[in-house]
């Protein structure tokens, strides 16, 4: 006769199985609801938010490399020489209209073998003296 006994681990009530589960569940609903497809160009940052409007505006996917030259440098933004091929950086100042707050952002874009634009990215930078 042995003098321990040997204990068998308690069994997990299955409520308990079942709460875990659901948690998993839960957590994983919002973590495929926090990756959501950004649109080009999203920004999270409320000043870049005109500035972002206009070019969805102005600019839709699909533009010529032309058009959006023609657009940025017809409202005076400054085109700058693009480290990569395939792309266009510019600078485009704006100014709030209620605040009288400028902004200004380095917006870079992207266009495929064909010179159709694909999507951009806008950072902020630090405002500029204007000229």
């Amino acid at each position: 006769m042995p003098l321990f006994r040997q204990q068998s681990a308690p069994a997990i009530p299955a409520i308990l199985i079942q709460i875990a589960l659901l948690m998993a569940l839960v957590a994983l609903a919002g973590f495929s609801a926090g990756c959501k497809q950004r649109e080009p160009g999203e920004t999270s940052d409320p000043q870049l938010k005109p500035i972002q409007e206009m070019l969805q505006q102005n600019l839709p996917i699909g533009a010529s490399d032309a058009k959006v030259q023609i657009f940025l440098s017809s409202r005076g933004y400054t085109i700058e020489t693009p480290d990569k091929p395939g792309t266009m950086v510019a600078t485009i100042r704006h100014i709030d209209a209620q605040t009288l707050k400028p902004v200004t952002a380095r917006v870079t874009f992207y266009f495929d073998a064909n010179g159709k634009l694909n999507t951009y990215e806008i950072h902020r930078i630090f405002n500029q003296r204007v000229p």
